[in-house]
């Protein structure tokens, strides 16, 4: 159980350290070039030219993020204690660099790890980069919302059973759209067969804090993850936190890693962020978060009586694959619209200036967090109602379902696909290449294909489809209507 020393999480050790530098009367002949702000320009348009005084590289008396002694050391080992680790590492490029930091020093090139196939983009570029080989666990599928659900601890089991050679196992818990697994139990049974378990924890800052949602990846007794703590701890954007329990993973094999993809130039505004969100959360955590819920709650009551949509909760979910839910989130399924959950997206942004995290072809997703307010929840719902007067229309059926039932075929190693010779075909003649690069619809950056996997004609429809309604495709290759897959025909003469 974790216990924590409230008058030892009262201290911010970054930030007096910040505080204390900033208020030096400091001559500078150090990068930043700026100075601490004796330039001026059209960024102080936007913000108080504080900003720039506060804008400070690693100088004296701030420590260094790649070998921490100081503060850096001392804020890690107060957010470690507040999320029952053993020890935390401070991110600064998103929870991407901890999902490429966990694979990378745990998994090397040609071993095994275990791992859904709905990963963050993230977790594919961690396999190019390592050279380990992926073996995918299949999530439950909700065809009705086209949303992938968890993995099931059955279907954990399987694929552990089929491959006990595996170094390591990957688990997205919470999926984006707030599904989890029964995590204690798939953690248990991984570390019986000697595997290292890492979680993409991104969405999931909040479970560390509150008693009224999911168990949180260290509470479970996983070997690392990653939390993107500006997601939804109130922390500034890009960044995160790495987490680390126990003994199965390597100290040295982490540091070496995390120190080959941090920046030498970390942002001082963003460690404080981190050192200031964590003692906001243990004191006021759990209110806030309880807050959240209860207006998730309410939203999901007043959105249910509007005619075109349906929101859910944790019941559906439960029914759809989940084991546990995360109730800050509330998943919005369209129904006799003549919309997609695409133009939705867009029209409340457009039309009534609300931003909500994403839409999809059926459903859009509305994030519920330590931040939102009362009105920011009667704003949603005052929006929906003037949508379904205008776009409602009892007739419709909606038949056009274009999510794919199964996932492509693996055909070569992540990396191996990446470093393979280059050909670029249309997309309609791309059935059983092998793909070059990864396909995503972002948000939220889960790929239709990634390097290595052979085009079906599934995703050559979906991908029709999607450039169709100009949703935002991001790829690497630029061509409308073409993709890039390996050239065979080369790569067999290598």
């Amino acid at each position: 159980m974790k216990i924590i020393d409230k008058d030892e999480q009262r201290k911010t050790p970054y930030i007096t350290a910040y505080k204390k530098y900033i208020n030096s009367n400091i001559t500078s002949f150090d990068v930043p070039g700026h100075h601490q702000g004796i330039i001026r320009t059209d960024f102080d348009k936007l913000f108080p030219h504080e900003v720039y005084k506060n804008d400070v590289n690693c100088p004296i008396g701030m420590d260094n993020i790649m070998h921490p002694r100081g503060c850096i050391k001392e804020a890690q080992n107060l957010f470690a204690k507040a999320c029952n680790a053993d020890y935390a590492r401070f991110l600064i490029n998103g929870s991407t660099s901890g999902n490429l930091i966990m694979i990378m020093s745990c998994v090397k090139a040609h071993e095994k790890i275990i791992l859904p196939r709905n990963v963050h983009k993230s977790v594919i570029n961690a396999l190019i980069l390592s050279g380990a080989v992926p073996v995918f666990a299949m999530p439950e599928i909700d065809l009705q919302t086209e949303i992938a659900n968890q993995i099931s601890f059955k279907e954990w089991k399987k694929v552990i059973d089929n491959n006990l050679d595996a170094k390591a196992i990957f688990i997205i818990n919470p999926t984006y759209f707030g599904a989890t697994t029964n995590l204690e139990k798939v953690v248990k049974y991984a570390h019986s067969k000697n595997m290292i378990v890492l979680v993409d924890e991104a969405h999931g800052t909040h479970f560390y804090f509150s008693n009224k949602l999911p168990i949180s990846a260290m509470d479970a007794g996983a070997d690392m993850s990653t939390l993107s703590v500006h997601k939804t701890g109130g922390s500034l954007t890009q960044s995160s936190v790495l987490l680390i329990k126990g003994n199965r993973v390597n100290p040295y094999d982490v540091n070496k890693t995390f120190n080959m993809l941090t920046t030498t130039s970390p942002s001082s505004l963003l460690l404080a962020s981190l050192d200031g969100a964590r003692k906001y959360l243990v004191f006021h955590g759990s209110n806030k978060i309880y807050q959240a819920i209860k207006l998730a709650r309410y939203s999901i009551e007043e959105i249910n009586k509007i005619p075109g949509f349906k929101a859910h909760g944790k019941e559906h979910f439960l029914k759809n694959g989940a084991y546990d839910y995360d109730q800050t989130k509330v998943v919005v399924e369209i129904d006799k619209l003549k919309l997609t959950g695409f133009n939705i997206y867009r029209i409340l942004k457009e039309k009534y200036q609300i931003q909500v995290e994403l839409g999809e072809t059926y459903v859009f997703l509305c994030l519920f967090t330590i931040g939102t307010t009362k009105k920011h929840a009667d704003n949603l719902i005052n929006a929906l109602k003037d949508i379904s007067l205008k776009y409602y229309d009892s007739k419709i059926t909606y038949q056009d379902h274009h999510y794919m039932k199964d996932f492509p075929k693996t055909v070569l190693r992540p990396r191996e696909a990446y470093h393979a010779p280059l050909k670029i075909v249309p997309l309609k003649d791309a059935l059983n290449c092998i793909s070059k690069e990864m396909i995503m619809i972002y948000p939220p950056g889960i790929p239709l294909i990634i390097p290595g996997e052979k085009f079906s004609q599934d995703v050559i429809l979906e991908l029709a489809y999607y450039k169709k309604i100009n949703a935002n495709i991001v790829s690497d290759w630029e061509g409308s209507n073409e993709v890039s897959v390996v050239d065979m025909d080369l790569f067999d003469k290598k």
